[in-house]
């Protein structure tokens, strides 16, 4: 039996697989340069009580963060300190992506979900990539970069009323006590704003402010890449498919697949 994992900086899903899926395991998400070790380690730990009645022979593991051997490294050696005598394979989720999306076909792979990444997939391997630079200097079109447009839009008064006062009353954030948001793991109290904005999209400020977010990502990370093909994973491009594909057509982009989770495509790469 094996375990094929998604872990992105939110959440992780665990599936085990004989042929056909076993079982699934939901946890909290991890990302190297986020989490200190051990809270990969507490995840681990969990997930070795949830499947202790089961031989598990390899774990095929995709995660956030993974982007050189020490990083892969460090997720392999926590896995390999609870799961002894089984076959560990780590990669990045946005090789994991290209795989769920693409399978054997040519074109720009993109994860936009709490932060983002994107690459060129040659139907093999991963061939070019633009470095996403994390979500201090990066992250175009991920939720949390979403979030930062709508809070300085929120905090300058450039809302109007009723959704100020929605927003207020939801979040319990004011405009004279933002310094909240300077605190750590604020990273993903602002991401989880995309839900609320995608709620209330219809309105007129919300609605460019989407636009213009999706039209910078393109700006700065897809129109880069020599190819006029993309595909997308994770939740903010399944939320805003059709304002993505809008945006698109301006830039003379086909969408081929939109897909909000991975993991079940991953199952049918590797086991059927």
């Amino acid at each position: 039996m094996k375990i094929i994992a998604d872990v992105g900086g939110t959440r992780g899903r665990w599936v085990l697989v004989d042929k056909k899926i076993i079982k699934t395991v939901k946890t909290a998400g991890f990302n190297p340069y986020s989490y200190k070790s051990s809270s990969l380690e507490d995840i681990i730990i969990s997930l070795k009580l949830s499947f202790s009645k089961y031989k598990i022979d390899e774990i095929i593991y995709y995660g956030a963060g993974i982007n050189n051997k020490e990083t892969s490294d460090l997720v392999e050696g926590l896995l390999r300190n609870h799961f002894k005598n089984t076959q560990i394979d780590v990669s990045s989720d946005l090789l994991g992506s290209c795989r769920a999306l693409c399978k054997n076909e040519k074109g720009i792979v993109s994860i936009l979900g709490t932060g983002s990444n994107s690459c060129y997939y040659d139907g093999n391997e991963i061939n070019m990539q633009i470095n996403s630079l994390g979500y201090l200097l990066g992250d175009e079109g991920s939720g949390y970069a979403l979030g930062r447009s709508f809070l300085k839009k929120f905090l300058r008064n450039e809302l109007n009323d009723k959704i100020s006062r929605n927003f207020e009353d939801d979040y319990q954030i004011r405009k004279n006590n933002y310094k909240v948001l300077y605190e750590k793991s604020s990273n993903k109290l602002i991401s989880s704003l995309a839900e609320f904005i995608n709620e209330n999209k219809d309105d007129k400020i919300l609605n460019k402010l989407i636009s213009d977010h999706f039209k910078y990502y393109f700006d700065e990370i897809i129109c880069k890449y020599n190819s006029k093909n993309l595909y997308l994973s994770g939740s903010i491009a399944y939320f805003f498919q059709n304002e993505i594909k809008n945006v698109s057509q301006l830039y003379n982009i086909n969408v081929i697949k939109i897909i909000k989770d991975p993991i079940n495509h991953l199952v049918d790469f590797h086991v059927i």
